[in-house]
């Protein structure tokens, strides 16, 4: 089967996220994340569709993301529910701290790679 997915993700991880849908606020975890989205592992998944605010402190201290996705697809009753997001056009701040939260699991993905080869 060909790979659909046009964005690298980084991954496996999983950053604690709060997350409004239509106004209530619930918790889940980001894994996967990429420049254009994210899995994001809920119990009682979102509908397709649907917008939802995301925000989830990084780590290394890089600060809060802010993000606005919509329900690109949904998982049920696997090994993990969840959604797949796909992030909207962020503003330049939200799209720094995501450039800057890659190119730091890119290095640390590098970094363990290296050692498991040495």
């Amino acid at each position: 089967m060909r790979e659909k997915r046009n964005h690298r993700r980084f991954g496996p991880l999983a950053i604690k996220t709060s997350f409004l849908v239509g106004g209530r606020r619930r918790e889940g975890y980001l894994t996967n994340v990429s420049d254009g989205g994210a899995f994001l592992a809920v119990d009682d998944p979102p509908h397709l569709g649907t917008e939802v605010e995301i925000r989830a402190i990084l780590p290394w201290r890089l600060g809060e993301l802010h993000a606005v996705a919509h329900v690109a697809w949904r998982s049920e009753g696997g090994k993990l529910s969840g959604v797949g997001l796909a992030f909207g056009q962020l503003d330049p701040g939200a799209r720094k701290l995501l450039d800057a939260y890659l190119e730091k699991f890119t290095e640390l993905a590098a970094r363990i790679e290296e050692m498991q080869e040495g």
